[in-house]
Order: structure tokens, then C-alpha cells, then sequence
């Protein structure tokens, strides 16, 4: 009778019916507490129902009564996980991980754990291992791409995006993020296909509607661009992206009232999540406000303290106004955040990342050699924006 219990427990959870696995595993656990199959399925489906308390319970149980299990650690991982015990999380993922690296769930796991801490240069390191043994998963790819575009490295979040919508060409997450990231560099051609494929699938969502107006945008149709971000705003009020375009295009018109009020409902969502920061800063330096775009990026790098993408822009811009010394530290900062340093040859565009030794540091100031065309990289010019 157990056996034929578990059977079934097992192919409900197969064909994700969770809540008819409960119903038959809680009774078998209850009478029988050493079940230690029962225990590890009954966990199992608790996780995947986000009964995450219940979950912790049975799966201890079954920790206690048996050594080495890489399920029981990689569900109890994910449980204690959704509890937001995130040490204790990681360090049963890790076992996890330890005891089975043949299968691709831990190391997801343990890199979106590391993601949520903003441990991205671990996360990176964890990914390239990752990568090696599981080089088409789709999560992992995924995963990349949102860490090297913190790093504000866009080139290799497109190219993993790249990767990604050729294995699910139809994944609107990784549709959007596409097209975003294509004309975050002013790829316009190359976004097109992806921002029309986005409002093929779904053109009254907030996401096309915002990949939309800034192809509008950037292509200088400021009417359309203004009737799409402000169909964003009706949907999403508070929304940055939207607020931050609606003021230039109404400084663009001459409408200064409009523009002070977007600009103003923009600045009091600052710091509220990450991406608003890259919004405000990137208004502040198109209406030329020089200050407020420094200021902007010193508090970018203290709010969100583990990416290296303001860290980059920061560089940048001490660079451009002369202060070589201010702009070579945070240069440093970035390539510490990344673990590497990333290098762009000017005449045939070919990008080099060479790995950062924090003990030896980088000597930005040192020509290099471009590894495919032989053109000399003069530095700190050679370092790559993007």
C-alpha cells in the first residue's frame, strides 16, 4: 500500500499536480515519520506549493534519517531560501551541488542566491563553471545576461541573450530584455525585429509599450514615443523609464511645466529600485546638467554597491572632464566588481576580457595589443564603455 502511495505521489509531482501529492503523502507521513521517501516527496511538494514552514519540517526529518542526499538538500536549500535564510540556504544548495554537479538545478540555484545578495563577481565565477557543463541552459543564460549588464558590460549580456532567444525564441522575457539591451548601445536595426515581435505578442504590455516609445524615441518620432511612454504611465504611474523620457521629450517641445513636473514625479522615485538610477543619470546628462549627472552616478555606485556598471559611467565621465587620477580609481572599483577587465580594439572592435588579479592590479596606462588584428589599444582609451 505505501509503495503504490508513493508511485502515484511520484507522478502527481511529475505532471505537477502538488496539491494531490500532498493529499496522499501527508497521512503516510503521519504514521509513518522514518518514510524517508515519503518525507523527501512530501518536501518536495510543499516547496513546489510555497508552503515553505511545512517544507523545512518534513525535509529535516528526512535530513536526520539520511546522510548525503542531494534532493533533500537542494529542496530543503530552496525552502529555507523562500524563509529568506539565505546563509542557511546556500550552504545546504552548496552540499547540494557538492554531492551532484552532473544536474544544472543547483548550480541555478546557487547563482540566483548569489544574485539576490548582489555577490555578483561570485555569481560570475560559479557561471563560467556552470556554462562550461551546461552551455545551452536556458536559466543560467539568463542569469549571465542580468549580471553582466549590472556589470554594465552589454556586449556579453547581448551575446548571451543572443544564445538564449535561439534556444526559446518565444520567451517574451528574453524578447524584451533583448531589444533593451540592443538599444541601450543604439542598435536600432538590429532592435527593430525584436521591439515589433515584442507588440506582436503582447502590445498592450507595459514592457513593448516602453521598447516601443524609446525606438520612437531614439529614432525621433517624439509624438509616438510620448503616446507610448504615456500609456506606460497609466499603467504604471511610478514608472521611471516612462517619466524620464516624457521630461525630455517635453523639454524637447518647449513644455516647461510638463517637463519640471515629470522630472519632479521622476526624482522622488530615485533610489526606490536600481534601475532608477541609470534613468536619472542618463536624463541629467542629455539636459546637460553636468552636477546633478555626477552627483547622480556617486550616489548610483553607493546605492547598488556591488555592480560595476556606475563605476564604468563614472569613469568615463571623470575622463572626460580631466581628472585622470579620480577616474583611474574607479576604473580599479569596476574591474574589482567584475573580476576582469574588459578590453575593446579600436580598429576591428574585437573585445578583450583579461582576468583581474586584485593583488596585482591593472595598469591602465599600459598599451596592449589587439589579439586578432595586431592594432596597438592605446590605453585608457582602449578601456571598453560598454
Amino acid at each position: 500500500m505505501p509503495e503504490k502511495i508513493l508511485e502515484d505521489a511520484k507522478r502527481a509531482l511529475e505532471e505537477g499536480r502538488h496539491a494531490d501529492a500532498i493529499r496522499a503523502l501527508e497521512p503516510l507521513v503521519e504514521d509513518d515519520e522514518e518514510n524517508v521517501d515519503a518525507l523527501v516527496f512530501l518536501g518536495m511538494a510543499y516547496v513546489q506549493s510555497e508552503m515553505p514552514e511545512k517544507a523545512v519540517r518534513v525535509l529535516e526529518l528526512a535530513e536526520e534519517q539520511v546522510e548525503q542526499h542531494c534532493v533533500v538538500e537542494l529542496f530543503l536549500g530552496r525552502a529555507l531560501w523562500a524563509l529568506g535564510k539565505f546563509v542557511s540556504a546556500e550552504d545546504h544548495i552548496r552540499e547540494a551541488l557538492r554531492l551532484d554537479p552532473s544536474e544544472p538545478e543547483p548550480w541555478i540555484d546557487l547563482v540566483r542566491i548569489l544574485f539576490q545578495r548582489t555577490e555578483y563577481r561570485q555569481a560570475l565565477i560559479l557561471l563560467d563553471d556552470a556554462l562550461r557543463r551546461f552551455p545551452d541552459e536556458i536559466n543560467l543564460l539568463f542569469l549571465h545576461s542580468l549580471i553582466a549588464y549590472r556589470h554594465g558590460d552589454f556586449t556579453l549580456a547581448t551575446e548571451q541573450l543572443a544564445k538564449l532567444h535561439k534556444t526559446e525564441p518565444n520567451l517574451m522575457t528574453c524578447i524584451s530584455n533583448y531589444a533593451y539591451i540592443l538599444l541601450l548601445q543604439k542598435r536600432i536595426q538590429e532592435a527593430i525585429p525584436f521591439v515589433n515581435y515584442a507588440k506582436t505578442m503582447d502590445p498592450d504590455d507595459y514592457r513593448s509599450l516602453l521598447l516601443h516609445g524609446e525606438l520612437c524615441f531614439q529614432s525621433g518620432e517624439l509624438e509616438n514615443a510620448m503616446d507610448c511612454f504615456g500609456k506606460v504611465l497609466d499603467k504604471d504611474p511610478i514608472n521611471i523609464e516612462a517619466l524620464v523620457k516624457l521630461a525630455i521629450i517635453s523639454k524637447n517641445l518647449d513644455d516647461e511645466k510638463s517637463f519640471r513636473e515629470y522630472l519632479s514625479r521622476a526624482e522622488m522615485e530615485l533610489g526606490k529600485d536600481t534601475e532608477s538610477w541609470r534613468g536619472l543619470c542618463g536624463t541629467y546628462f542629455y539636459l546637460g546638467r553636468c552636477d546633478d549627472y555626477l552627483d547622480c552616478l556617486i550616489r548610483w555606485t553607493k546605492s547598488d554597491k556591488n555592480a560595476a556598471a556606475p563605476w564604468v559611467i563614472l569613469a568615463s565621465e571623470y575622463q572626460r572632464r580631466g581628472d585622470f587620477p579620480l577616474s583611474e580609481n574607479a576604473w580599479k572599483r569596476s574591474f574589482e566588481l567584475r573580476g576582469y577587465v574588459k578590453l575593446r580594439c579600436p580598429e576591428c572592435r574585437h573585445e578583450i576580457r583579461l582576468p583581474y588579479d586584485d593583488s596585482n592590479g591593472f595598469d591602465i596606462n599600459k598599451k596592449r595589443v589587439c589579439n586578432e588584428c595586431d592594432t596597438e589599444i592605446v590605453m585608457p582609451e582602449g578601456l571598453a564603455k560598454n
